[in-house]
């Protein structure tokens, strides 16, 4: 099983547009620049997700892109649905052990994703930060 670069990317950007102040915008394009990630890729999840009504984005001189909830009401399978369809695509057979396994396994899946939010992956991303940034002893 892979995570797809897509989903990554959209959830990387969904992250920082959590991160902002109350009230705060910004341009999808900014967001990739300050990930190192590809504009047009970014831009390009961000109006799915906006169709799929979890982004805001507003156009021009004033605008930029907001999440359309509260982080905490926004759980990355939600994300991962609007992007994909389904958190883990599973065969339907009937009468298959390994069939009721991956369905297993899917359950298992969307209930992680379920109960992680974007305002978890902000409060996570932002103790790695803080860990990583560099200590200057005199």
């Amino acid at each position: 099983m892979r995570v797809s670069q897509r989903l990554d990317y959209a959830l990387r950007a969904l992250t920082a547009i959590a991160a902002l102040p109350p009230g705060t915008t910004m341009a999808a394009g900014e967001v990739a620049d300050r990930l190192g990630l590809p504009r047009r890729f970014v831009e390009q999840q961000i109006t799915l997700l906006a169709k799929q009504g979890l982004v805001v984005s507003q156009r021009g001189a004033r605008g930029g892109c907001s999440l359309a909830r509260p982080a905490s009401e926004i759980s990355v399978a939600e994300v991962v649905e609007a992007l994909q369809g389904s958190v883990l695509d599973v065969p339907s057979v009937t009468d298959s052990a390994v069939s009721e396994m991956w369905a297993d396994a899917a359950r298992s899946l969307r209930d992680v994703l379920s109960e992680t939010t974007l305002a978890g992956l902000v409060e996570r991303q932002r103790a790695i930060d803080s860990s990583t940034i560099p200590m200057y002893h005199i």
